[in-house]
């Protein structure tokens, strides 16, 4: 069981892993901040500014909340899904980490998409 003491060191590597998944998020947060501004913007061109950044901002929630859901499937169910295809022969190419991997970009971006719609309604004044 890990222990609360401030005074524990923590290990190297996990320093580094952490450095690691903080600027991986930190990108695909801005990947999706810049998918949903300009998608924001591009729906101006056919809808009204309030009907654009909501459904631009319904489709950042749609891919975040995709990859959340399947992000902990992956986690709960991937030694599983593992196990079964090895029971089956089966040679697909997907394995846990890929999925957790693939998720945790969904899920960052769609929290990226969903930020900037939210900031191009307040800048649009809707």
């Amino acid at each position: 069981m890990p222990s609360t003491d401030s005074a524990v060191p923590v290990s190297r590597s996990r320093i580094e892993r952490t450095r690691r998944l903080v600027i991986a998020a930190a990108r695909w947060v801005a990947i999706g901040a810049a998918l949903g501004a300009a998608i924001s913007l591009a729906l101006l061109i056919v809808w009204t500014p309030r009907a654009a950044t909501d459904t631009a901002f319904a489709l950042g929630a749609l891919v975040l909340g995709f990859g959340v859901i399947a992000w902990s499937t992956a986690v709960g169910l991937g030694q599983t899904i593992e196990g079964m295809k090895a029971h089956l022969d089966v040679s697909a190419g997907w394995t846990e980490a890929s999925a957790r991997e693939a998720f945790f970009v969904l899920s960052w971006t769609g929290t990226g998409w969903v930020v900037a719609a939210a900031a191009c309604s307040i800048l649009l004044g809707v």
